[in-house]
């Protein structure tokens, strides 16, 4: 069985899971699975929780390198068919 290295949060994106993830329907991811964004080459991260909306669509909560590494990954909502598992 492979062992998968998975981010450690810092304390601001930290904050920033707890406070998306504190939504009605929404859980965590654990541990965060890499992925990758459908159509946008190059835009891969992690997916740190799930939520589904009332009218029954399923999301994704991801930190999303849209560029080079070094820059910080932005946290987003993406819906489920956007998002492959790495």
């Amino acid at each position: 069985m492979a062992v998968v290295w998975t981010p450690t949060p810092d304390e601001d994106l930290e904050r920033e899971l707890r406070a998306a993830l504190a939504r009605p329907g929404a859980s965590w991811v654990s541990p965060p699975k890499p992925v990758a964004v459908r159509g946008r080459p190059g835009h891969t991260g992690w997916l740190w929780g799930r939520m589904r909306t009332a009218e029954g669509a399923w999301l994704g909560l991801a930190t999303v390198h849209q560029g080079f590494f070094f820059e910080r990954p932005l946290l987003d909502w993406y819906r489920a068919e956007q998002l492959r598992v790495l």
